[in-house]
């Protein structure tokens, strides 16, 4: 059974099965709910939908050019809304870049450690309830992302360097 905190937690991004907060929008995202009782924020069918959608979210930026964590996170977390700063340094320190050096080639280690720094600014201390299986099984459901531009290795291989 996947799992779900669907309408069941006290922190939204996991009550809306969306631990990337992603807002609202008209993208059919898989496992998308679409008569969602939140207003402003997207809900899924399960945790692993919302973060494969907070996942191709971020690979999609990266390929529009926002290919640093200050670009990736100015346009992920804008600072009308954020303290954007501290979030991307929080982001790149967590990742192990530095905040304006470009993204080209990234794996699934890359992503676990990506997904992980998003959503403990995200969620807080309840990031802890979304285990590295979870990410994992997210990067997993993204299939082959890769654009000339952009190389994304998804493969379990990567995990053990972890």
């Amino acid at each position: 059974m996947p799992k779900s905190f669907l309408n069941n937690h006290k922190v939204r991004g996991l009550r809306n099965n969306n631990p990337g907060n992603l807002v609202k929008t008209n993208i059919a995202w898989q496992g998308k709910i679409l008569k969602s009782t939140d207003k402003n924020f997207e809900q899924f069918e399960n945790i692993y939908w919302g973060l494969r959608a907070m996942y191709k979210d971020l690979i999609n930026d990266i390929n529009k050019g926002k290919d640093t964590v200050t670009k990736l996170i100015n346009e992920y977390a804008p600072p009308h809304e954020n303290d954007t700063t501290a979030y991307i340094n929080k982001v790149a320190k967590s990742v192990g870049v530095q905040p304006n050096q470009k993204l080209s080639k990234i794996n699934g280690a890359f992503l676990m450690l990506l997904g992980r720094a998003i959503i403990k600014v995200e969620l807080g201390n309840a990031h802890t309830e979304v285990t590295d299986s979870d990410l994992k099984k997210a990067i997993g459901m993204l299939g082959n992302v890769s654009t000339p531009s952009l190389e994304v290795v998804t493969s379990s291989f990567f995990f053990s360097k972890l």
